[in-house]
């Protein structure tokens, strides 16, 4: 399982910055405002402009003087991976099992992450699989997979409104969906809906 910080960039931002990246790889020289914009599809150069300058606040980019042609990619910058905008559909309770909740928002997640492009996030609510290091307030990168094998953490649905986060195991007349926390018990279930695999976990520090 991977794992790797959130990103604090909105999906705007990041694709600012993945065109800066993609520039300055091609030329050797930093872009203008006007190449952002071109790249980006967008009209308005005070859009790239303020794009720009939240990338400088928030480290990944330096600007010598102000000025554009003088870009540079920070650290941080440099190690930021090409992202994807997958759905971020609610929240998914480790621990008690929850109503499913399905929210229309979206999150940028490093396409290396992904196994394929079938997959959306969850975030976690709940301490039942800390001892494989999956904490309230992580996002799981589910992808949709309703063909676990055992040992796999699954996105379970009981009874068709009770959604949980467990490992999956196939037994001879059940399901045991087995939390990752010694002081909390399996659940137990004959026909539970599998909605996904968990493939990753992403943490915001």
């Amino acid at each position: 399982m991977y794992r790797r910080q959130h990103s604090d960039l909105t999906k705007k931002q990041g694709e600012t910055l993945n065109v800066i990246r993609d520039f300055l790889a091609q030329h050797n020289y930093a872009p203008s405002y006007r190449d952002v914009m071109r790249a980006m599809g967008i009209k308005s150069p005070a859009t790239a402009y303020n794009h720009v300058q939240a990338l400088r606040e928030k480290g990944y980019l330096s600007l010598s003087g102000g000025q554009m042609r003088s870009v540079e990619l920070t650290e941080k910058g440099n190690v930021f991976i090409r992202s994807i905008i997958l759905p971020l559909l609610g929240t998914i309770a480790a621990g008690r099992p929850i109503e499913a909740i399905a929210e229309q928002e979206s999150m940028a997640v490093p396409f290396e992450l992904l196994p394929n492009l079938n997959c959306y996030v969850l975030q976690v609510r709940g301490d039942s699989m800390i001892d494989d290091g999956i904490l309230d307030g992580d996002f799981v990168i589910v992808e949709r997979n309703f063909y676990p094998n055992n040992g796999e953490v699954v996105v379970a649905l009981l009874d068709n409104e009770n959604a949980t986060l467990k490992r999956y195991y196939r037994e001879r007349t059940r399901i045991r969906l087995q939390p990752a926390n010694k002081k909390m018990r399996p659940i137990y279930a004959k026909n539970p809906v599998i909605q996904g695999i968990v493939r990753a976990v992403m943490r915001r520090y």
